[in-house]
């Protein structure tokens, strides 16, 4: 039998994450997330839940330029960023610097194999200004195993970009992400659960 979503955040209903939803943080760069069509259905994707929270957010499913072509038609490509590591980006705190002002962030939403993919397959990606974090706050998403060490969710990587760049208050994002961890591990066993909280 199909388990029934919830209407408004669509998580499943025995594990929905509308009561951990505060009002909308108004983030003034716009995030673009180029999502990897294999993360939508995922339980544990942060999308979701910055779709809940944020008040200017744009998702758009798929890898290659033809499925991010509505994205490449209105993109101010002057003014837009990628987050994205490597040699050529800049560190987040110093985006103040930049000259237009950012006015969009690109984000990348898969496992780091699928987001190299779809880099690789975008060349207008890879012409855009690049940002990254010289430092990163300590992962909280731990239900999901990182890939690397210094590994963010996707919702904790664009709640540290907005905090630092827009001045926005990230506390709702990471409250709404603790929520919906509490939620996923209620019915684990204990011992289960042990794993992802042990230090």
């Amino acid at each position: 039998m199909k388990r029934s979503n919830c209407t408004k955040c669509h998580y499943p209903v025995t594990t929905c994450v509308c009561e951990y939803v505060t009002k909308k943080v108004k983030n003034r760069t716009k995030i673009v997330i180029l999502q990897h069509p294999d993360e939508v259905n995922l339980a544990k994707n942060t999308v979701r839940l910055l779709q809940l929270q944020l008040s200017d957010i744009q998702v758009v499913i798929g890898e290659t330029e033809r499925d991010f072509s509505s994205v490449l038609n209105d993109l101010p490509k002057e003014s837009t960023a990628l987050l994205y590591p490597g040699k050529e980006s800049i560190d987040v705190h110093d985006c103040s610097a930049l000259a237009p002002k950012l006015t969009h962030l690109m984000v990348i939403d898969g496992t780091w194999k699928k987001t190299n993919k779809i880099f690789a397959l975008n060349p207008w990606l890879q012409s855009l200004q690049k940002i990254s974090f010289s430092s990163i706050p300590e992962n909280q998403y731990r239900i999901r195993k990182a890939e690397q060490a210094y590994s963010l969710s996707t919702l904790e990587a664009v709640g540290h970009f907005i905090h630092v760049v827009d001045g926005c208050d990230n506390q709702p994002l990471l409250h709404l992400l603790n929520g919906m961890i509490e939620q996923q591990t209620k019915f684990m066993p204990e011992h289960v659960k042990a794993r992802y909280f042990e230090d």
